[in-house]
């Protein structure tokens, strides 16, 4: 069973703040302990430079020129991410509403729970388009490195749970951070790190 991980980079914090980027990797079994890249997607997105702060946007390696060139409309964005994830929706849910069986994807990353799918999932909603993913089963890897690190002494945990505090206590290397597809993969090698700590992937 496959796993996307996932992550955003936005125009600030704020809710309402555009989502810029999106970036996802598929990797291979339940739990992604082999670690295998199925498919990798990475869009930027047009937006209204003016609903973003220009610190983020610093922050998020926004440059203008790249932005101009590369940057593809919301809607199309959110229909190429659909496709991407009706391609991994290995997990059957039941519909409250009428009782049918329906699909979904199951998702990973860091902090996606407070961040990454609320503005996805409203974005989706936005453009009228089913947002494939479940919810209940997601793999944040904030919580995992939380739950991994208290049974640690306190000398041996992270100054911080942010990705990159995370990333840089494990040794993994950091440059680049802040794009999206540079912070997926930082997401997944943390969970690599914890999961190796506990015996779960080789």
């Amino acid at each position: 069973m496959s796993v996307v991980y996932l992550d955003i980079e936005t125009g600030g914090l704020e809710p309402g703040r555009p989502i810029i980027q999106l970036a996802a990797i598929a990797v291979g079994s339940e739990l992604g302990c082999d670690w295998t890249e199925i498919e990798v997607f990475e869009r930027k997105i047009a937006f209204d430079e003016s609903k973003a702060d220009p610190e983020a946007l610093a922050i998020n390696h926004h440059e203008p020129e790249v932005w101009r060139k590369e940057a593809l409309p919301e809607a199309r964005v959110v229909g190429e991410f659909a496709a991407m994830l009706n391609r991994y929706r290995t997990i059957t849910l039941v519909s409250k509403r009428t009782g049918n069986p329906y699909t979904v994807a199951r998702v990973a990353g860091h902090n996606i729970g407070g961040f990454d799918l609320d503005r996805l999932s409203a974005l989706f909603k936005k453009h009228g388009t089913f947002f494939a993913v479940d919810f209940r089963s997601a793999l944040d890897t904030r919580h995992g490195a939380v739950w991994h690190f208290e049974q640690k002494p306190p000398a041996e945990r992270p100054k911080d749970y942010t990705l990159v505090g995370l990333a840089k206590h494990l040794g993994i290397e950091v440059a680049g951070a802040h794009d999206a597809l540079v912070d997926v993969r930082l997401s997944i090698a943390i969970a690599q790190r914890l999961l190796t700590a506990h015996g779960a992937a080789a």
